[in-house]
């Protein structure tokens, strides 16, 4: 039973982090129309919607791990446990499943050889991932598998560290709060 509702809250966890995810997406169009009425399409406008878009993923990505390690019962009955490290880790490898599906049908298009459908498919895993992919795929055009590969990695550590602080009940504000604090 217990390996049960830990099971239950780490498929919680990744599906509050995949819908994260979309709602990043959704801040990613959002964010197209006003970037591109400022900066028309110069790489400015690029970085803009990088560092807006990019911002909020991270803001919300880590929030709900923070919240979700916060809530840990681990935390109290075994503090001595380290299983914190990887939850969630493995909570945003799990949340990334529809990304990774979306990564092979774009390397099946690539080997196909059928140039609309490979097409098709890098503008629908830029639209998937339009907080990540979409705008540093504009800024470095030429490298756009990277682009893709490197996609996966804020899927998996900003939840991690999230995860962590939240088990730890780190908060950075208050180191922040506290330093500037004790300078006066």
């Amino acid at each position: 039973m217990g390996l049960e509702i830990k099971l239950k809250k780490m498929l919680k966890l990744s599906l509050s982090l995949f819908l994260n995810q979309v709602l990043g997406s959704i801040s990613g169009f959002m964010c197209v129309i006003f970037v591109w009425v400022l900066f028309r399409d110069r790489m400015a406008s690029q970085i803009l919607f990088f560092a807006i878009t990019f911002s909020f993923f991270y803001y919300i990505e880590y929030m709900a791990a923070f919240k979700s390690g916060f809530h840990d019962e681990a935390r109290r009955n075994n503090p001595s446990s380290k299983s914190y490290i990887v939850k969630g880790a493995v909570a945003g490898a799990i949340s990334a499943i529809p990304a990774l599906l979306m990564y092979i049908f774009y390397l099946v298009t690539s080997f196909i050889g059928s140039e609309g459908l490979h097409q098709m498919a890098i503008l629908y895993y830029r639209i998937f991932n339009m907080y990540y992919s979409w705008p540093l795929g504009n800024i470095f055009p030429n490298h756009i598998d990277m682009v893709f590969i490197t996609s996966f990695i804020p899927m998996i550590i900003i939840p991690m560290l999230g995860y962590i602080a939240g088990y730890k009940n780190f908060v950075f504000c208050d180191l922040f709060l506290k330093r500037t604090k004790a300078e006066k």
